[in-house]
């Protein structure tokens, strides 16, 4: 009976550790449609800037999953180097399955903010860092630090390091988790780093250490603009044996075009709606047709093109416009 007993122990414990879902954050950096890199020429219109350091802070991580449960990511906190790393471990939690959103703030917590950074570990984002992230007691850290060079021959230099608590920005992001072989599920996201500057003009330099004017405006960039929830195409029909897509994604208005495709037949159709559902696009195509441009007068948002054949949906891309 001891002997059953324990095999039996043994068993469930073997289930339970199975059970574990380990989950990951993927941010995708980018500069618009390119793949972000520091010292790359990025375009603002009139003029054009360089990046030499981004650096910034995630922190209070929370999933929502299974039918609007949530699991915070307790203490976890986030030193991201976009130009380091992209991949980020969030921890085990057995009981995420269907993931359906992430919640997350861009900062330090007040709760932490103004605690001594020699306090932790050595390896921890919140220990003292070079370049430092830590700006002071009263003010705290650092939350995003940006610095590069600008105008006529990138001679301008520019400077934000954003803080202080009333800075702190929390975005949620509806999304899914991609099911790894390994049974890891990884968060895919877009981190546009072109839009952290958003109606920031850097061009004749700009030095702005602090919690006002600028450095609001680009915490209201992080929030608002950077980030968006990468998500494949989804094939709604499995018997669809063509190919569906829709790029660059990101894209400026008038950028995005959708290339397929298509097995024979008639029938075919492309949507494209905002996320109530409004009809801004509705253009029936061949199946010889390869590409297809989309509507060019959208605003920044995102939108779902769908493939339709025979009224029935086959195929479905989000995209994301940027401006």
């Amino acid at each position: 009976m001891k002997k059953l007993l324990l095999s039996v122990l043994s068993f469930l414990s073997v289930l339970v550790v199975q059970a574990q879902n380990n989950i990951e954050l993927h941010l995708s950096p980018r500069l618009g449609a390119a793949p972000f890199a520091l010292n790359t020429p990025v375009s603002a219109g009139s003029y054009e800037y360089k990046i030499t350091r981004l650096e910034y802070y995630i922190s209070e991580i929370k999933i929502t999953h299974d039918g609007s449960q949530v699991t915070p990511m307790t203490d976890l906190y986030l030193l991201v180097r976009p130009a380091v790393d992209s991949m980020y471990a969030l921890g085990s939690y057995p009981g995420i399955v269907n993931v359906e959103s992430i919640t997350f703030s861009v900062g330090v917590d007040q709760a932490h903010n103004h605690l001594d950074p020699a306090s932790y570990p050595a390896n921890h984002p919140l220990a003292p860092q070079n370049p430092a992230m830590q700006w002071g007691w009263s003010a705290g850290y650092r939350f995003v630090a940006i610095e590069g060079k600008a105008g006529a021959n990138f001679a301008n230099d520019y400077e934000i390091h954003a803080l202080g608590d009333a800075n702190y920005q929390t975005l949620t992001l509806n999304t899914v988790a991609e099911n790894n072989s390994n049974g890891d599920k990884t968060i895919h996201l877009i981190a546009d780093y072109a839009q952290v500057l958003n109606s920031i003009n850097v061009s004749a330099g700009l030095i702005v250490h602090g919690s006002t004017g600028k450095a609001v405006t680009l915490m209201n960039n992080m929030k608002n603009v950077v980030f968006t929830a990468e998500t494949p195409t989804m094939t709604i029909d499995p018997t669809f044996e063509g190919a569906f897509a829709v790029s660059p994604n990101p894209a400026a208005p008038g950028e995005a075009i959708v290339t397929m495709t298509l097995p024979g037949g008639d029938g075919y159709r492309v949507t494209l709606t905002d996320l109530t559902g409004r009809v801004i696009m509705n253009q029936s195509i061949s199946s010889e047709t390869q590409s297809y441009p989309l509507f060019n007068d959208l605003n920044a948002g995102t939108y779902l093109v769908h493939l339709w054949q025979n009224e029935q949906p086959v195929a479905v891309e989000k995209l994301v416009i940027i401006r």
